[in-house]
C-alpha cells in the first residue's frame, strides 16, 4: 500500500532546484525531469516513479508531491544538493572549491582562499 503525500519545503529559488535536479540526473539518481514554466511545476521521473515539484502561491516556496517513499527520498536529496548548489554559486570571489567528496550521502567541500 502506498500513500500520496505533499512535502512543504523552504526551497524558493527555482534556479537552484533545477541545478540540483541536473546534478541528480548526472549522478543517475533520477531518470529525467521536465520543467513547465507556465504552471511553475517540475515533473521528476525516477525509474517510473513520478514526483511533482510545484510552487506554492501563498509562500512562494516549492512543495514536493507524490507517492510517499520516492517523494521523501527525492526531497531529502534535493534539499542537500540545493544547499550544495547555492553554496557553490555564492562563494566569495577570493574562495574557490579545492576538493569535493561524497561519502555515504554526505557532501564535503574543501575551500581554498
Amino acid at each position: 500500500m502506498s500513500f500520496y503525500c505533499v512535502i512543504k519545503t523552504e526551497l524558493s529559488n527555482k534556479k537552484y532546484i533545477v541545478a540540483a535536479l541536473s546534478e541528480m540526473q548526472k549522478r543517475g539518481e533520477i531518470t529525467k525531469f521536465i520543467v513547465n514554466e507556465k504552471k511553475e511545476r517540475i515533473e521528476v521521473n525516477r525509474e517510473g516513479e513520478i514526483v511533482n515539484i510545484t510552487k506554492e502561491k501563498e509562500t512562494n516556496n516549492f512543495e514536493i508531491a507524490g507517492i510517499s517513499r520516492p517523494a521523501r527520498e527525492i526531497t531529502d536529496r534535493l534539499k542537500q544538493l540545493y544547499a550544495y548548489e547555492s553554496i557553490k554559486d555564492n562563494l566569495p570571489l577570493d574562495f574557490e572549491i579545492a576538493r569535493e567528496t561524497e561519502q555515504a550521502g554526505e557532501i564535503v567541500i574543501m575551500l581554498k582562499g
